[in-house]
């Protein structure tokens, strides 16, 4: 088995790029070689701003090559309970920002021809109990009554339109969202950035920062630094230690996933019958898909601190795979890997400006495939003070996460109590 995620095992037009090495200038830097580094980039050097990237790794080493690759409406937080938390009008444009940013993903692969398996027939969301098919009736009419957004409800009875599994009940079917090959289009997205005239460097780690008293931000790497006029910070759940007030406000979750050998065509239509994104209601939820190239690649949580542990984690994800299709069975995972997730305290993405400076966006909750593209976008807005005004999860002050350095702690205790709410309820 290979120990790398299917999306590198067949990723296409990477380049080698250089290490910064001595120190250099540009208008702005971007710490974070992800979609919303990338994006920001990309939308900044269309408007003429000169922008140099910098990415610890490699680009899409982070969540944007490790992901489900599925591009999903909405959040991980229901649009009732959006209204209950921030009102029907900001729970509208919520809503909203997600359908641009995969109108902006769909918008930006047509219009340069981005080969990364791009497909936009919607997702399901899979419900594990019959309660949950009633949750989503209710969710259904919320949507319908207050945004005007149709999805469409199904019971067991009707699961083989879209799933052959007898481990769920129903579920919901939302035509918007999409599925695509993230690292592909990662890569695509950092040779768009560079022929605007843009600058990344790769294997290179931001280590400090320093405010000088022009103004000017000097970001110092392992072999070099970058003076700026302005510095966008878009490293999510690998932010580490570089900028305290963004470190204590995101908390890194693990997730976990694995890929089958290419199965025979006919069993995966059969299994899988339309090219959606599939997600379920478990607290501990599975999401699966399948590929360009007839895999199946199965999703879930998981926490891959150590070598036993890990091997337990993936074991118990595969069971679960063939407890959602037993037909596979016989068939052999040829990947696995691992990734993160970052959670902010509301369980909503935040974008913004600091009072230093510091630009960021971050918090994704899983739907970060869909919403940092447009994030970058939005931060370019930013910083050319081209926006058109304030937008519902922009934020100028950051809330921690209480007690945040027990925070592994806290995701081990919160998963053992979800993993008993899923067996009980």
């Amino acid at each position: 088995m290979k120990q790398l995620s299917l999306w590198e095992a067949t990723e296409k037009g990477r380049k080698h790029r250089e290490k910064l090495a001595g120190d250099r200038t540009c208008d702005v830097v971007i710490v974070g070689g992800g979609f919303s580094g990338l994006s920001a980039a990309y939308h900044l050097q269309k408007q003429g701003c000169e922008t140099a990237v910098l990415e610890r790794g490699r680009i899409g080493s982070g969540a944007s090559g490790k992901n489900g690759g599925q591009i999903l409406t909405g959040y991980v937080l229901s649009m009732s309970k959006l209204i209950k938390k921030y009102g029907l009008p900001t729970a509208k444009q919520m809503l909203q920002l997600t359908l641009d940013s995969i109108d902006l993903i769909e918008e930006i692969i047509k219009k340069n021809n981005i080969s990364c398996g791009f497909h936009r027939e919607g997702h399901f969301q899979a419900a594990y109990k019959p309660a949950h098919v009633e949750w989503l009736k209710r969710e259904q009419d919320v949507l319908q009554r207050d945004f005007g957004y149709e999805v469409k409800i199904i019971g067991k009875q009707e699961m083989q339109q879209e799933l052959d599994s007898s481990f769920y009940t129903g579920g919901s079917i939302d035509d918007k969202s999409a599925i695509f090959h993230p690292l592909n289009y990662a890569l695509a997205l950092a040779n768009l950035a560079e022929e605007q005239g843009g600058i990344i460097y790769e294997e290179t780690e931001a280590l400090q920062l320093a405010r000088h008293s022009n103004g000017k931000i000097k970001v110092t790497t392992t072999e070099g630094s970058l003076t700026a006029d302005q510095i966008v910070l878009v490293t999510n759940a690998y932010s580490g230690n570089l900028h305290p007030a963004i470190s204590r406000s995101v908390i890194p979750v693990e997730s976990i996933m694995i890929a089958t050998e290419p199965l025979p065509p006919d069993l995966l239509k059969r299994l899988i019958k339309k090219n959606r994104g599939i997600y379920d209601t478990k607290n501990l939820l599975y999401y699966f898909r399948k590929t360009d190239d007839h895999r199946l690649a199965f999703g879930g949580s998981g926490r891959t601190a150590g070598r036993r542990e890990a091997k337990q984690l993936f074991s118990q994800l595969h069971d679960g795979m063939i407890r959602v299709f037993p037909d596979l069975k016989e068939f052999r995972i040829e990947y696995q890997w691992s990734g993160k997730v970052a959670f902010t305290k509301e369980k909503v993405p935040y974008i913004g400006q600091l009072a230093d400076g510091t630009h960021f966006a971050f918090g994704y909750a899983g739907h970060g495939a869909a919403m940092s593209t447009l994030m970058g976008k939005l931060i370019a807005a930013n910083v050319m003070k081209t926006g058109e005004g304030k937008n519902p999860l922009e934020k100028t002050a950051l809330t921690p996460i209480p007690f945040y350095h027990q925070h592994a702690k806290a995701v081990s205790v919160m998963k053992y109590y979800y993993r008993l709410l899923d067996k009980l309820f």
